[in-house]
Formats: C-alpha cells, sequence, structure tokens
C-alpha cells in the first residue's frame, strides 16, 4: 500500500511538471497566454514559462481588470448619486415656486374708483317718428301721383287732336280712374298716422274726384265724341289740383326725413 501511495504521488508530479497528460478531455484544458503550452484547467503557474495564472488569465492582466472594473463603478455610482441630487433639487425648487404661502393678512381690494355717468338719451330717428305702413303709403301716393301726370298728359294730348275719337278718350278715362283707385287705398292706409291727417284728406279727396269724373264720362255712349271730349275737359280741371296737394305731401314728408319721388305735374 506505500509502495501505491509513492507511485501515485510521483505520476501527479510528472503529470504537473509536463503540463498536460496524452488523453486528457479538451475541455478542461486552455493555453498558457504566455507561450500557449496546453495547461489542465486550475493551474495556477505555467511550468514552461513560469507565468502566473488566475482563472487561465496571467496574475498581472487579472489585477489590470479588476482595477478597471473598480474604477467603472465608482464613476457610475457617483454620476448615479449626482443625478439624483440634481432631480430632487429641481423637485424642491418647482414646488417653492408654484405653491402659495399663506399669510394671515387678506389681499387687498382696489376700490372701484370710476364713477358711472349716465349715457345721453339716444334720438330716435326721424323715419321712426310716424308708422311703418304708413311711411310707406305716403311714398306710393307719390309714385301714384307720378303715374296721373303721364294719363293727364295723355288725355291732354287727345283732346287736342280733333279727330280723336271716343275709344281714345274712353281709354284716358280708364286708365285714370285705375290711378284714382290705387291712390284711395293708399290714402287710407295713412289713417293711423295722426300726423298726416289732413294730408290724408287732401289725397283722399282729390283721387275720389277723379274716380267720379271718370265714372261720369264713362257712362256716356261711345256714338257720343262729344260727351266724352266734356269729360275729358273736366278731368283735366280735377288733375291742375294735384300740385296742391302733391306739395303738402312733399311737405309731410320733410318732417320725417322722407325724400318723395319727384313727380311732373300736369301742364307743367
Amino acid at each position: 500500500m506505500t509502495t501505491n501511495l509513492l507511485q501515485n504521488k510521483t505520476d501527479s508530479a510528472t503529470k504537473e511538471g509536463m503540463g498536460l497528460a496524452i488523453g486528457d478531455t479538451d475541455a478542461s484544458v486552455f493555453a498558457c497566454p504566455a507561450c500557449s503550452r496546453p495547461l489542465s484547467e486550475g493551474t495556477s503557474r505555467c511550468p514552461g514559462c513560469g507565468t502566473r495564472l488566475i482563472l487561465g488569465v496571467r496574475l498581472k492582466r487579472a489585477g489590470a481588470i479588476l482595477a478597471l472594473g473598480v474604477a467603472i463603478g465608482i464613476l457610475i455610482g457617483g454620476a448615479s448619486t449626482a443625478a439624483a441630487i440634481t432631480l430632487s433639487g429641481h423637485d424642491t425648487a418647482s414646488g417653492s415656486a408654484t405653491t402659495p404661502v399663506a399669510t394671515g393678512a387678506p389681499a387687498a381690494v382696489t376700490p372701484n374708483t370710476v364713477t358711472p355717468t349716465a349715457a345721453p338719451p339716444l334720438a330716435a330717428p326721424p323715419e321712426y317718428a310716424a308708422p311703418v305702413a304708413a311711411v310707406s303709403a305716403l311714398s306710393g301716393t307719390a309714385v301714384v301721383d307720378g303715374r296721373i301726370a303721364v294719363d293727364a298728359a295723355t288725355l291732354s294730348a287727345t283732346l287736342g287732336r280733333s279727330n280723336a275719337s271716343s275709344i281714345e278718350l274712353a281709354r284716358a278715362l280708364r286708365s285714370l280712374a285705375a290711378d284714382a283707385a290705387l291712390g284711395i287705398d293708399l290714402a287710407s292706409r295713412l289713417a293711423p298716422w295722426t300726423d298726416a291727417a289732413q294730408v290724408q284728406g287732401g289725397l283722399d279727396d282729390f283721387y275720389r274726384a277723379m274716380a267720379q269724373e271718370a265714372r261720369t264720362g264713362l257712362r256716356s255712349s261711345l256714338s257720343d265724341t262729344g260727351a266724352y271730349r266734356k269729360a275729358g275737359a273736366r278731368m283735366l280741371t280735377v288733375l291742375s289740383t294735384m300740385g296742391s296737394v302733391d306739395a303738402k305731401s312733399r311737405e309731410l314728408a320733410g318732417t320725417i326725413g322722407l325724400e318723395l319721388p319727384p313727380v311732373v305735374l300736369p301742364g307743367s
């Protein structure tokens, strides 16, 4: 038994001196970083060149790697600490800037020193001093008077011809009768306007006189040309009073700033 122990110890020393025995597993073999000699795993010193090894790495290189790792760890730890301190300071500053400080004294209230002044009353536009429908009717009478002036000129020209027929005269009288009917309707719409009472009366009388002369003349037989000539002459007499009626209408329109359409009076 003593002989076997001595033999095993001798074989082990021989194996370490030679480096790697033939037949060992490749998974437990590494090359010496200095001389590339095959060494078994766990060898702390290369038997060929005498290089000190730690886990298959030179002792000096392993120390350098360890020192570099320590330095990197210190740098990363210092940067993380500085970032944490910076963020903490930023949050503190933000909270101080946005958080109001409550005080026991109430906020000062600035009294309102502006003294309100009463606005002057606005004057109503002139056109609103009368009912809108009545003002529109007054403008309409001026338009009707313009048509009457044209029909009056036609009747006057027809009577000026010695060979004018009763049919031509009747046609002129019918046109004037239609104008009179329209004028009577417009004059009645001035009733709500109290300031227009006098003008309304003058217009109504004028239009009704026209309507009466037209009805009287149109009752004559068309074979009686003389009767139509007399009816036409009487109509022109009534139409001659339109100037005074139109003047009063324009005077009333001026009180509310209304401009009536121009009318060329018969015989102008």
